[in-house]
Parts: C-alpha cells; sequence; structure tokens
C-alpha cells in the first residue's frame, strides 16, 4: 500500500466519494431490475388452488386464486404489469424503489399483507429474500469498482 500525505489522502477519498454515486447508481438498478423480473416471474409461476374459484369484477373470468403465502395469481396481468422499480441519485446518496404503480386500490399492498378476508400472497418480500447474496454481491463489487480494487 502506497504511503499518502494528508491532503493526498483527502483528495483521494473526495475522488472516491464522487465515483461512488454513479457507481452504486448503476449497482441499484441493477438489484432493482432483478428484483422486477424475479417478481413478474413468480406471478406468472405461481401455484393456484384449484379447489376454489369466483368470477372477477368483469364477470367473465373464472379467476383461481393462488395459494396462500404464494405470489398472486394473474388472470389479466394487470398487477404483474403494474411492477416497475425507480432508481433515484440524489447527490451522495441513492435510492431504489420497487412496487405497484397500481395505487387506488393498492392490490398490491393488500396482497402482500392480506386482509381481513385473505390470507397474505406476498409477493415483494420473497423476491428480497431470495436475492440477497446477489444484492450484497452487486453491492460489494460496486464499492470495490468505487475504490479500485480488484
Amino acid at each position: 500500500m502506497k504511503k499518502m500525505s494528508l491532503e493526498e489522502g483527502i483528495r483521494y477519498l473526495g475522488d472516491v466519494s464522487n465515483a461512488m454515486p454513479p457507481v452504486l447508481e448503476k449497482k441499484m438498478k441493477l438489484v432493482c431490475a432483478k428484483l422486477t423480473g424475479d417478481i413478474q416471474e413468480s406471478m406468472s409461476k405461481t401455484e393456484r388452488d384449484e379447489s376454489r374459484s369466483y368470477f372477477t369484477s368483469n364477470k367473465k373470468i373464472p379467476h383461481h386464486p393462488s395459494k396462500p403465502g404464494c405470489p398472486p395469481a394473474p388472470d389479466t396481468g394487470t398487477l404483474r404489469n403494474s411492477i416497475r422499480y425507480r432508481v433515484e441519485n440524489r447527490g451522495n446518496e441513492v435510492y431504489g424503489v420497487v412496487g405497484t404503480t397500481q395505487l387506488d386500490p393498492p392490490y398490491g399492498a393488500y396482497l402482500e399483507n392480506g386482509t381481513s378476508r385473505m390470507k397474505p400472497r406476498p409477493w415483494l418480500a420473497p423476491a428480497v429474500e431470495s436475492n440477497k447474496d446477489f444484492i450484497q454481491k452487486t453491492f460489494e463489487s460496486g464499492l470495490k469498482e468505487a475504490f479500485g480494487c480488484r
């Protein structure tokens, strides 16, 4: 390791801190895109409860819900197709948000957490849980990239 003067060290840390937000923004986009894809895929492949069926609001398609504890079972794909992500770089902080654009009513939250009449059909928490290693490795590589480590 190279010895540095205090001024060189301060300059180096300034260079690294300026490099970190763009690197972390790139890594955050990668993580959010992976989570979004995994959520949409989980909804497409979820196990349905064939013993139950009822008609949806359009009265034409019988709905076979997913089993409690499994991701929601789509009929029209509206919820699945509304899963999006947004990444914001606010100076020295990078934020990533993954969720649904359906807010009225908030179907995504009802399905994730359940209601008094329905058991949860979580879709977001399982995606985060199953990607913990990917998320950690992605951000570790981003920090190494920002600090110039191999």
